[in-house]
């Protein structure tokens, strides 16, 4: 991953700010256009036409018409009175998202009775970060999925959020420091450039969250939160303290990957591994000259000469012959006479592989590590944390820098006539992925997580049949998490930086100690919440004694945060109603997305596909001038170039963010790898058109009276029967096929003629115009997840009746939630069987509505049958399971199958609870203090009528246990 610096950012801000000014040029110019085109019509219209544009009137000719009026940010976006005769992307996707923040339509409220739906980014975008591909598709997926939930009655959140990005976020104010001050952070001291740090965040951090808006990305933005603000603080501080308390971290002197240049340890998902098959220069950051890599086996094998310096042991194995005659004896350091004792390790060496004795560096290679651990070798660092050659080197190579190490010493073995000789030699080379520097494996004191007892539960709570607790959607990548998992290693989670969560650790030093650097001795550690609680802690450990206690420099690892963010962002280590409420317990995963040519994505290829490239489009000149103002040296340079000029000849067209979003979800049939070919999003961007066109052709033909007829067909039920198996490609493909295969190709072209006469087909004309409404109501209603800004756009466009909704919105709330109801008791192995069911209803209003909506029901919840029943009639037969939607409505389903008696009376002890729990935080908030004389009379009306409907629910609840089989009781043996 590349970090980007000051320039990068400051011109990734220009360039959205010429983006935004460069789409508000191309929508003036769409429109005038279009004014331009219809007053070139209006003037050249045949004669044979005439009377026809006279019989439409004058004012369908008017040019304005087709021009959006300007629209005051944040309020409902004003449409032209004609619709343009082509779709554009910049004009539809125009004005929406604003009017939607504003409205607050995306809000969760933890305190609603409605069912929970939430989705929470496990790692949140980085705050030095912009849009990429992979999170356009993430934020495609997410937001359809919370679109559909929404749309379908849930309580639905998304939580918005930003990570601090330690490594990355330090580096880039370093630079700007340097660059602008000639000061590095610590001319500056820690106080003062982590304030810098907070400046940057504010000035230019977020930059991605606006971008999410441009894709449409419907989240919850009151509860915005960062990992480094006060509440995400506290929970990173609860967990160190906890797990440190369980025994689950621990402080130890352990191999680490080392980066020399930004002088931290990293992780191991942070080091890239180049493979180096022959000799091998590269560029290395802090040498002024490439570092050459590949070769250098001698006697003793290594392809690392420097490292001799701290070995420790020759390892040979034991069933070598050639080394019999010397087990048990010692070898001596040719630089510093270290005898160096001859151990026997069928392990790690490999008789047939070169000499067949192996030197061992036990503080600079992890597999001479574990030789170190089983032999009890001596653990020699050699490098300084700027990976030059420290003292325990020799005299004649310290303060050498690694690689000038490297020659100076194999100048010094020919010298002595120990050189061999070189060869090449295949070897897997650690690249840091933040700096390029190679990665130098030492032994550093570093706080661990002890991940062995962490790795089984989470193993368990996945794999675990008879007790899971998470879901891995899709299911094949639960494999992937059993295989990670099953070879996990305790994590490093301290690094050497400024920025970030200051780890809550103490060192005492007392004053009898021999030793007073920080860290001499590893028992002097204790870990608190804050200050005042570690100096508790000390006393306790060192009672009597004198002592001060100084806090670890060193910060926490990003991702302790990131991987706390599912719990810190509702409310975690605090029992919130958020938490209570929302708190997710499913995982999806996506696809990788690669290049057409199935390559992983890369600057030096060329291949990087901004989104915003392909939502507001870009010649190929402008992506050449994107990767000139990168940091591709001249080789990779035209390599880039010659690799767009391919795959982009004449640049990318304007797509928009629906077509876009639209693509991507479409690829993730595609299982772990999406193959993204720009010219498919291109299709959409087109298919978009042909949507534009049939609500033009039916805006034509649809009278004012008309409102929405809520009848559904087959792409409803596939549509919601994908969603719910989190099958988004198909729940896609279905809406496409309907509206492309049967609206539009076939349907509209039927009804055309019914049009096309003024007197013929009255009858069929006006069951069409039915009919057509629903098609374009519903089929809007369903594409809305995929492509939020262009349905909004021609929905809104959609005559609206007269008169007051509100009954047949009410009417449908019902509907869906007995539905859901229904869905709910079906079990995942009986989703296709149809199923008879039955709706007891507490008055004939409700009863009205299921019958009513009884064809709309039976095709949603897959019954074979629904049947209405009042208080009055015949209960439900036996063999039905229930589940009470509301004081007013209970459903009931019959299965063919042996009902769990106790898992239906544990349902409805589940639903008493919570109908008990809501009962009393609305009698707690009816007894407040002041509740009677502040609260309106209509807010206090509403609340003792939700208490008796709370009260009348919990009457169902018994009513519905005392049909169930009485407990079962173990029989007398």
């Amino acid at each position: 991953m590349d970090i980007p610096d000051v320039e990068d950012l400051e011109r990734k801000k220009k360039k959205e700010e010429k983006a935004k000014e460069k789409e508000l040029k191309k929508l003036k110019a769409a429109q005038k256009a279009e004014v331009a085109k219809v007053q070139a019509q209006k003037t050249n219209v045949p004669k044979k036409n005439e009377r026809k544009s006279t019989k439409r009137g004058a004012e369908d000719d008017n040019p304005d018409d087709y021009i959006d009026p300007e629209t005051p940010a944040g309020e409902k976006k004003k449409l032209s009175r004609q619709m343009a005769k082509q779709y554009s992307p910049s004009a539809v996707e125009k004005g929406w998202y604003a009017w939607w923040e504003k409205s607050d339509f995306f809000l969760a409220d933890a305190s609603s009775s409605k069912p929970p739906f939430v989705i929470v980014s496990s790692t949140p975008p980085n705050v030095t970060g912009a849009l990429h591909i992979g999170h356009a598709l993430t934020a495609a997926l997410q937001d359809a999925m919370i679109r559909y939930y929404r749309m379908s009655g849930y309580n639905a959140l998304w939580v918005p959020g930003m990570d601090h990005a330690g490594i990355a976020t330090q580096v880039v104010v370093e630079k700007k420091l340097m660059r602008e001050r000639s000061l590095t952070r610590h001319d500056v001291g820690r106080e003062q450039f982590v304030a810098e740090v907070w400046k940057w965040k504010e000035q230019y951090g977020g930059t991605i969250l606006n971008q999410e808006r441009r894709l449409g990305a419907s989240l919850d933005w009151s509860r915005e939160c960062f990992t480094m603000d006060e509440n995400r603080s506290k929970a990173v501080t609860e967990a160190f303290v906890r797990l440190y308390r369980e025994g689950l971290i621990y402080r130890d002197h352990r191999l680490v990957n080392w980066d020399c240049t930004l002088r931290t340890a990293i992780s191991d998902i942070e080091v890239d591994h180049k493979e180096i098959k022959e000799r091998t220069l590269l560029k290395v950051p802090g040498y002024a000259n490439p570092v050459e890599f590949g070769l250098g086996e001698i006697v003793v094998a290594t392809t690392r000469i420097e490292t001799m310096l701290g070995d420790t042991a020759i390892a040979v194995h034991p069933e070598d012959p050639r080394y019999t005659h010397l087990h048990g004896k010692f070898a001596v350091h040719p630089f510093n006479g270290r005898r160096l004792p001859i151990v026997l390790d069928a392990i790690l060496v490999d008789p047939n592989f070169g000499t067949g004795a192996v030197k061992i560096t036990p503080a600079h290679d992890p597999n001479d590590f574990d030789v170190g651990t089983r032999h009890n070798l001596k653990f020699i660092n050699i490098f300084t944390d700027d990976g030059k050659i420290n003292s325990n080197g020799g005299k004649e190579f310290e303060g050498m820098p690694r690689f000038e190490a490297r020659k100076a010493i194999t100048e010094a073995l020919k010298l002595k006539g120990l050189y061999r000789g070189d060869q090449k030699n295949d070897m897997n080379l650690g690249i840091c992925s933040r700096s390029d520097d190679v990665v130098e494996p030492m032994v550093k004191p570093q706080w661990f997580v002890k991940c062995d007892t962490l790795a089984k539960e989470a193993l368990d709570a996945v794999m675990n049949e008879n007790n899971k607790k998470i879901e891995i959607i899709p299911k094949q990548y639960a494999l992937e998490w059993k295989r990670w998992l099953e070879n996990i290693r305790d994590w490093c989670i301290s690094r050497q930086l400024w920025w970030g969560h200051r780890i809550p650790a103490w060192y005492v030093t007392l004053d009898d100690d021999k030793f007073k650097e920080v860290g001499s001795y590893d028992d002097h550690w204790v870990v608190g919440r804050d200050e005042d609680e570690a100096l508790l802690e000390a006393n306790k450990l060192f009672s009597g004694k004198n002592f001060k206690i100084i806090q670890d420099p060193d910060v926490l690892d990003t991702w302790f945060s990131s991987g706390l963010f599912p719990l810190s962002v509702l409310g975690w280590p605090d029992n919130t109603e958020d938490f209570s409420t929302f708190y997710p317990t499913s995982v999806y995963l996506h696809p990788m997305i690669r290049d057409a040519h199935g390559r992983k994505m890369s600057k030096s290829l060329g291949n990087v596909i901004d989104p915003l490239e392909v939502i507001n489009g870009i010649s190929l000149e402008g992506l050449h001038k994107r990767l000139e103002e990168g940091n591709l040296d001249p080789r990779e340079l035209t390599v880039a170039k010659q690799g767009q000029v391919k795959d982009f000849p004449s640049g990318i067209p304007e797509c928009g963010a629906d077509a876009l979003r639209f693509a991507l979800i479409s690829y993730t049939m595609q299982s772990d790898k999406i193959n993204l070919d720009i010219q498919r999003v291109v299709g959409y961007r087109q298919w978009c058109n042909k949507l534009w066109n049939a609500i033009r052709f039916a805006m034509i033909k649809l009278g004012d009276d008309y409102w929405i007829l809520s009848v559904l067909n087959k792409a409803i039920s596939k549509t919601v029967s994908s969603f719910e198996a989190s099958d988004f490609s198909g729940a896609a493909s279905a809406v496409y096929s309907w509206w492309q295969s049967e609206l539009c190709d076939v349907f509209i072209e039927v009804i055309k003629p019914y049009f096309n006469s003024e007197n013929d087909f009255e009858s069929s004309r006006a069951s069409s115009r039915d009919t057509l409404w629903v098609c374009l109501d519903n089929g809007l209603r369903l594409l809305h997840p995929f492509m939020p800004f262009v349905t909004e756009e021609l929905w809104q466009r959609l005559p609206q009746k007269a008169t007051n909704s509100s009954d047949v919105e009410n009417n449908m709330k019902v509907v869906e939630s007995a539905v859901r109801s229904l869905r709910s008791l079906r079990s995942l192995s009986d989703k296709n069987e149809r199923r008879p069911a039955f709706a007891l209803c507490a008055n004939d209003e409700v009863a009205n509505i299921i019958g009513t909506y009884e064809l709309e029901i039976s095709t949603l919840a897959n019954l074979s049958s629904l049947k209405v029943l009042r208080k009055s009639d015949a209960p439900p037969p036996s063999g039905c399971v229930v589940d009470i939607v509301d004081e007013e409505l209970s459903v009931y389903l019959q299965l063919q199958v042996t009902i769990d008696v106790e898992a239906e009376r544990e349902k409805l002890r589940r639903r008493r609870e919570e109908v008990h729990r809501q009962h009393g935080a609305l009698v707690q908030k009816m007894n407040s203090s002041g509740y009677k004389e502040k609260a309106r009379q209509q807010i206090q009306d509403d609340d003792v009528s939700r208490l008796s409907k709370l009260l009348q629910e919990l009457e169902i609840i018994d009513e519905a246990e005392s049909k169930l089989a009485p407990p079962s009781r173990s029989r007398e043996r």
